[in-house]
């Protein structure tokens, strides 16, 4: 799957830092922290918009010991190979749910 193929409420995991064994391939020190964050947290981040271009963004919130958040808006970009898709559970119907137990 690539990028541009991502919808908005899609689940993906970050596996890695982008860009990581390439050469001369720049990413800000600020922005290697904040992946490798992601990396650590083992968590899936939602898409939640798709910009004029087509690349997706997400939104990652980590809390700091004082108490506030740290806020970073990041897009998945064409090409990154640092990412998975995270498949979601069916959802149960009401055929599938198990049968409540009259009550005495």
């Amino acid at each position: 799957m690539t990028a541009s193929e991502l919808r908005i409420g899609d689940l993906i995991l970050i596996t890695g830092v982008p860009g990581e064994g390439i050469p001369n391939y720049y990413i800000h020190r600020e922005t290697t922290r904040v992946f490798k964050k992601l990396v650590a947290r083992k968590r899936p981040v939602r898409i939640r918009r798709i910009d004029e271009y087509g690349a997706p963004w997400y939104l990652c919130k980590f809390k700091k010991r004082d108490g506030t958040f740290e806020v970073h808006d990041l897009a998945v970009c064409e090409g990154e190979t640092n990412w998975l898709l995270v498949k979601r559970r069916p959802k149960k119907t009401s055929r599938q749910a198990k049968p409540r137990k009259p009550s005495v």
